[in-house]
């Protein structure tokens, strides 16, 4: 017999609580993103003056064409609400390592974009923060690296096809 979404009885989170396989991943993979999270931050913090979160703004404008994202897009890629994406590029803006940009075609549009300072900025902070990366998965090989990308990624695309469906 299945009841809401194809979960049996024996199977429903009533009776496995946060025992169930699903939930102890779950916390392990707070936990491990809480921790890892932390210890970057604090040494990008300390070595360069910018936090986790800016550094992951530039990253992606780094990666992105022509070095320049939607606000829109750039919320969407950091899993936070344009409001929170609004005050980070402010911040950043201050700090001169993005500007803003409104193309003519769609003045509705703005772009961060990375400044000449902001690339630098990166430069200089991304040996360190491979090396905090390398040291946090030092303990996985290439093989369950890749085989952790891989799960990752599958729990991406599923979430985001849950999401889509819901409109």
């Amino acid at each position: 017999m299945s009841t809401e979404a194809g979960v049996t009885p024996d199977e429903a989170p009533a009776a496995t609580g946060t025992a169930g396989p699903e939930f102890r991943a779950w916390i392990s993979l707070a936990h491990t993103y809480g921790h890892v999270s932390k210890a970057l931050d604090r040494s990008l913090t300390q070595e360069h003056g910018i936090s986790l979160a800016w550094f992951e703004v530039l990253a992606r404008l780094n990666n992105a064409e022509g070095q320049r994202m939607r606000l829109l897009q750039l919320s969407r890629d950091l899993v936070v609400s344009k409001a929170s994406v609004t005050k980070l590029v402010d911040r950043m803006e201050l700090a001169g390592l993005v500007r803003r940009e409104t193309p003519q075609e769609d003045k509705r549009a703005v772009y961060a974009a990375l400044t000449q300072h902001g690339s630098a900025t990166l430069d200089k902070a991304l040996p360190l923060q491979i090396h905090n990366i390398r040291q946090a998965l030092s303990c996985l090989g290439r093989d369950e690296l890749e085989s952790l990308q891989s799960m990752l990624d599958d729990v991406i695309r599923g979430f985001d096809a849950q999401w889509r469906a819901k409109g």
